[in-house]
């Protein structure tokens, strides 16, 4: 079956027992379908052949109610569209059972996601998140408006379709095992996967629509962790009795690996995830609802809702809108994360960085990465304004596909001040690889084996996303100093004091040579030693802030080509490892390899912190943010300096334009004694003036005005 017409066969995308999916791709408008076809059917009984085609048609009718919900993979119809190849794909089926004809979703599914070695101990929380979301709204679209229950919900039957963008979308499909639950009803009968079907079908085969909130519980667990909750290496018999006895607040029940069939109850989720630890405590909380034994609790309703919606969703719902801040504080090498809120203050937040790194508050300085929304913090920033979105996506197909990549985190913590200290977390083994490293458990079997290789992977895969964040922590305060630098404007005003005294300085000068005053060197000479002072250190502070403007730059380059560095190359070298001790076929680890491993991973870790080129970069920029930040004082008190010596400058230029004779001029001379001119009642008066007779002051007045238009006409020729 290659093609037929326009539609060609892609391959093919999966296949179960009885049944497999091809892909198929129209020549002419590329249109991708998928289609679901019966395999040989004939190892089977008639009565399970007969159930097996009443399944089959039920999904074949299921898939075509499903056309326009965005969370179920909708059928496709075609046949209007092209009858011809609907007869095709029918005519070469089994048992005359019409073909499923699906959209198709390009991303595969789930459990293949779950088996990639980056996600061996589980996927990032924004991928935990939206498949959780995806399967509460599909679930609560079947239950409340379709009356059905799905039955078999498992990672194989979440598909991903990825868009354009790169965003994916995840969707329920496989009804096969679907029916229809009216209200009150109770169905009878086992079905499902095995490790995902509730307690009560097994134990009474009687259950409802709450075997999918079950169902929904224990994926949830495996997208955190990795593993599935209950002992899946145990026989069927001693997991259901282990889930009978289990208390409520148990979520995972594991095997004592020094005492074979001693199952210890578990209430907390294991330390080897990649969930953030606010949301990773809430989470917790809410699987106690979904893996709760008694189907009546899990599926009992929230009171507070107008619609009727299952506790089970209704708490997921808000664990979801919890908006998780991730940051790093490069000097304790440290990944911080905090549940933030509308009313959450910088001051609170401040507080959370102190109590968790130990600096002091003074000291804690906070930068965004490049690219970031908020663009700076200013005075009234709120913690809840750095929070991105899109940033939790950390997984590394998206950091692969984005054009963009999204930084490892949304705020970058450093120390501000002279001497910053450097320290670096102890790294640790679980409890249970270190007691396989020592030769202390008693039980090898294949489970303990593999689960010890997974701690240590983790360990790795961790170490190495911590390098990451410390590199991009390094590179981003570079580039935030360096536009500090550039956008600050104190080389342009040192440069305009500079112009403006040194014009006022060399006018003062040149008139001072033209009129050639001599009696005030003193003052003079203590002006112009003041000018040189000052012009000589306002050039030394320019070409400092220009050589760190250039240092900053080089830190910039340089820690941008190490980032490059290590995206090319795993440092740790987790991809290794899992290929020598976790692939398909590969060898189990021995406990001496497993201590070469750690042996080896501590010592590289140590050489990283210790000596490596990056925390040297990041020293060196340390001490260059710190003496930029006191060197904005000296600029501020050189500027006030310029302020003084131009209001000297401009003194001297004033007494110099100033007439040296302190006489009045002939029409002031005039004017004056115009106004001090009086009438006498026979009082004697002490001016000269007022003795003058009447013929005095006549002759006075035309000696005056004779020397006035004399001079106006010297000043009109």
């Amino acid at each position: 079956m290659n093609s037929f017409g326009k539609w060609e066969c892609c391959g093919k995308l999966g296949q179960g027992g009885f049944g497999e999916v091809l892909h198929w791709r129209n020549r002419t408008t590329g249109r991708e379908i998928a289609t679901k076809h019966m395999q040989n059917t004939n190892s089977l009984g008639a009565d399970q052949q007969i159930k097996l085609s009443e399944r089959w048609n039920k999904e074949f009718n299921w898939s075509r109610q499903f056309l326009h919900f965005s969370h179920i993979v909708a059928g496709v119809i075609l046949d209007d569209e092209d009858p011809d190849f609907v007869k095709f794909l029918n005519a070469r089926h089994l048992a005359k059972l019409p073909v499923i004809v699906l959209e198709y979703c390009n991303g595969g599914d789930v459990r293949k996601r779950l088996q990639r070695p980056e996600n061996a101990n589980g996927l990032v929380e924004f991928e935990v998140r939206q498949i959780l979301v995806a399967l509460r709204q599909a679930l609560h679209f079947l239950h409340s408006k379709c009356g059905v229950c799905h039955r078999d919900l498992k990672p194989d039957n979440i598909v991903i379709q990825r868009g354009e963008d790169g965003k994916k979308v995840y969707k329920l499909t496989d009804f096969g095992l679907a029916r229809v639950t009216p209200d009150q009803t109770m169905l009878q009968s086992v079905v499902g996967t095995r490790h995902y079907f509730a307690p009560e079908v097994v134990e009474s085969g009687r259950y409802n629509s709450a075997v999918d909130y079950w169902s929904l519980g224990i994926i949830a667990y495996e997208l955190a962790t990795g593993e599935l909750p209950f002992i899946p290496h145990q026989t069927p018999k001693n997991i259901l009795l282990s889930l009978l006895k289990k208390p409520v607040n148990c979520i995972a029940i594991t095997e004592d690996p020094q005492e074979s069939c001693r199952f210890e109850n578990q209430f907390e989720l294991p330390e080897e995830h990649h969930l953030s630890q606010p949301w990773a405590e809430a989470f917790t909380k809410w699987l106690r609802c979904p893996l709760d034994t008694d189907y009546k609790r899990r599926g009992q309703l929230a009171s507070d809702e107008v619609q009727s919606v299952p506790v089970v969703f209704a708490e997921l719902d808000k664990l979801n809108q919890m908006k998780v801040l991730t940051m790093f504080a490069v000097n304790c090498c440290k990944r911080l994360e905090y549940a933030v809120t509308a009313d959450m203050t910088m001051d609170d937040l401040i507080r959370l960085i102190v109590r968790d790194t130990g600096m002091d508050a003074k000291d804690v300085y906070c930068a965004l990465p490049t690219f970031h929304p908020h663009k700076q913090i200013t005075p009234h920033t709120k913690p809840l304004n750095l929070y991105v979105e899109e940033w939790n996506d950390t997984s590394k197909e998206s950091c692969k596909s984005a054009k963009r990549k999204n930084p490892p985190v949304m705020l970058y913590i450093f120390q501000g001040k002279k001497e910053c200290d450097y320290s670096v977390p102890e790294q640790r083994l679980s409890v249970l690889a270190q007691k396989f490293m020592t030769n202390m458990l008693k039980l090898e079997e294949r489970w303990v084996v593999k689960r010890v290789a997974l701690d240590m992977f983790y360990v790795l895969n961790k170490e190495q996303a911590i390098y990451k964040m410390f590199l991009s922590g390094v590179n981003e305060h570079a580039l935030t100093l360096e536009d500090e630098m550039v956008a600050n404007p104190f080389i342009d005003s040192i440069n305009a004091q500079l112009l403006t005294t040194t014009y006022a300085f060399e006018q003062l000068k040149s008139l001072r040579t033209a009129v050639q005053l001599l009696n005030d060197g003193a003052e003079w000479e203590k002006l112009a030693n003041n000018y040189e002072a000052i012009t000589l250190s306002a050039k030394s502070i320019k070409g400092h802030f220009e050589s760190n403007l250039r240092s900053a730059q080089g830190m910039v380059q340089t820690t941008s080509q190490l980032l490059k560095d290590l995206d090319e190359r795993d440092i740790f070298d987790p991809t290794r490892f899992h290929q020598l001790y976790l692939s398909n076929g590969q060898r189990a680890i021995s406990p001496a390899e497993l201590k070469n491993a750690f042996l080896q991973f501590v010592t590289i870790r140590s050489q990283l912190h210790r000596d490596g080129e990056a925390k040297a970069r990041s020293k060196a920029i340390d001490a260059l943010h710190f003496h930029f930040f006191k060197s904005k004082e000296s600029v501020r008190v050189l500027l006030n300096k310029f302020a003084d010596l131009q209001s000297e400058i401009f003194s001297m230029h004033l007494k110099m334009v100033k007439p040296i004779s302190t006489a009045p001029s002939p029409m002031l001379q005039l004017s004056d004694a115009m106004d001090r001119l009086t009438m006498s009642y026979g009082q004697p008066m002490a001016d000269s003036f007022d003795s003058l007779g009447t013929a005095s002051v006549i002759d006075e007045a035309e000696r005056i005005n004779s020397m006035l238009i004399r001079e106006m006409e010297i000043d009109h020729f």
